[in-house]
């Protein structure tokens, strides 16, 4: 970490206060949403859609490259991909504090776009692990870390539903980009459709990075200075608890509720070690409960079809729960509705899933999993803010991402060994779900542990 920050010291500081001139504030904040939105649908999105590319990668080098019980090539470009992913988001959060949040997009996409259609002349699969795996993974973490992060800089309120309107555009850009790739790879082959798609990212993700820009300082300012006047209307209010309102509510805005001040401090504070634990805990867990639906309905007795309907479902219902779930932590609290909704998650791994037999219980599943599940994404953020405030947030985000490397990584691949192991006479299918059951809960147990460090009181806002 200290040599990533040594690095980024040595970078020159350009674009860092980039913003539009607009002189209709709610205007300029409705293009910074609206471009986050489709960065969200461009880039995670389009991992979010590689199970149509993992079909292809299987049908093509399986029975060339692998043998019995070897790691399949498709699980080793998608593995390779999510790891870099994540591992970009820590440079890129710190990227964005030297060159702006614009630059930073538009290097991304470049990395999106490149790796892509480099993959397109792939013959090999340490190749396409090189393309599509490593470069187009860094391409996705970086993107990602500026749009799930720059909208909270333009609002002070209803930033949990803005958030998870953003983020729902993962969500969405699965469900278009899929068949999207799909429709492509039937008309010009598998390689066409992954040069198609290099060129397709790049512009668009280029054309997002004009729209992320930062609110200006001076109406930061102005909107401060309204709040205190407002107060200030108020005979029954003195002149001292205007003062010390205003500190508090710049002080929380900036600082957030610990009032931590620089990257060090963050590392220091015991918050961040339990939001960092959750996040690798629950984000491993997600992405293992996602690749293994479609498994664990066939193993059912289930039909592929039905399989792939019961983790479609999953996806769709992300795209409602993270505007939901944003909407209530507005009125709730962040760190309580993260805490809820990972309880709930927990709950309906060992009481629906394990013993889920039929297709109907699975489907119930699918849609409990995916509306409580999916708010982690946006949680994230506006955790974040709570805790540590808007300043630095794609930094402090950012720092999320190490613990997420190994977590992802090594999920799956315990999983898969569950899985194996034990699935010939049914029990692999369970302990798969207890295993998934139990990483949430450890991870309920780490926010538990956050909200009491930042409030005992039961019914506090937090």
């Amino acid at each position: 970490m200290k040599s990533t920050n040594q690095l980024m010291a040595r970078l020159p500081k350009i674009g860092v206060t980039r913003s539009f001139s607009f002189s209709n504030p709610k205007a300029a904040a409705a293009i910074v949403v609206f471009a986050s939105f489709i960065g969200m649908v461009l880039g995670p999105g389009i991992t979010n859609s590689y199970g149509v590319f993992e079909e292809e990668y299987e049908n093509r080098f399986s029975n060339k490259d692998t043998g019995k019980g070897a790691l399949s090539p498709a699980i080793a470009i998608a593995s390779v991909h999510v790891s870099v992913n994540y591992l970009f988001t820590t440079i890129a959060g710190a990227l964005c504090e030297r060159i702006g949040m614009g630059l930073t997009t538009f290097i991304g996409g470049v990395m999106l776009g490149v790796g892509s259609f480099a993959a397109g002349f792939c013959t090999e699969v340490w190749q396409l692990v090189l393309t599509q795996g490593v470069l187009a993974g860094a391409g996705v973490g970086t993107i990602f870390i500026v749009v799930s992060t720059i909208p909270t800089s333009w609002f002070s309120k209803n930033q949990g539903f803005l958030i998870g309107v953003v983020h729902s555009g993962s969500g969405v850009g699965g469900l278009m980009l899929a068949p999207l790739t799909r429709f492509l790879i039937n008309k010009y082959t598998l390689m066409g459709a992954l040069k198609i798609m290099g060129v397709f990212l790049a512009i668009g993700i280029t054309l997002v990075s004009l729209g992320m820009a930062t609110k200006p300082e001076e109406l930061v300012d102005q909107e401060e200075e309204e709040n205190i006047d407002r107060i200030s209307t108020n005979d029954s209010v003195s002149e001292h608890k205007v003062s010390t309102l205003a500190k508090k509510r710049m002080s929380v805005r900036s600082f957030g509720v610990r009032d931590v001040h620089s990257t060090g401090g963050v590392l220091r504070s015991q918050e961040f070690w339990y939001l960092n634990i959750a996040v690798m805990l629950a984000e491993a867990a997600f992405y293992v409960v996602l690749f293994f639906l479609p498994v664990y309905a066939i193993g059912l007795g289930l039909t592929s079809e039905q399989g792939a309907l019961i983790a479609g479902v999953a996806n769709g219902a992300t795209i409602v729960g993270r505007i939901t779930i944003g909407y209530i932590a507005d009125l709730s609290g962040n760190i309580n509705m993260f805490f809820i909704t990972h309880l709930l998650v927990t709950l309906s791994c060992f009481f629906l899933w394990f013993p889920a037999k039929s297709f109907m219980i699975m489907m119930v599943f699918a849609c409990t999993f995916g509306l409580f599940a999916g708010s982690l994404t946006p949680m994230v953020p506006l955790c974040s803010v709570t805790l540590f405030g808007q300043n630095g947030l794609a930094n402090n985000v950012g720092l999320l991402g190490i613990g997420m490397v190994l977590t992802t990584s090594a999920a799956p691949v315990v999983a898969r060994v569950f899985y194996e192991k034990l699935g010939q006479n049914g029990a692999g299918y369970g302990t798969v779900a207890l295993f998934c059951g139990g990483i949430y809960f450890l991870a309920t147990l780490s926010i538990f542990a956050l909200r009491m460090c930042v409030s005992r009181k039961p019914w506090a806002k937090i």
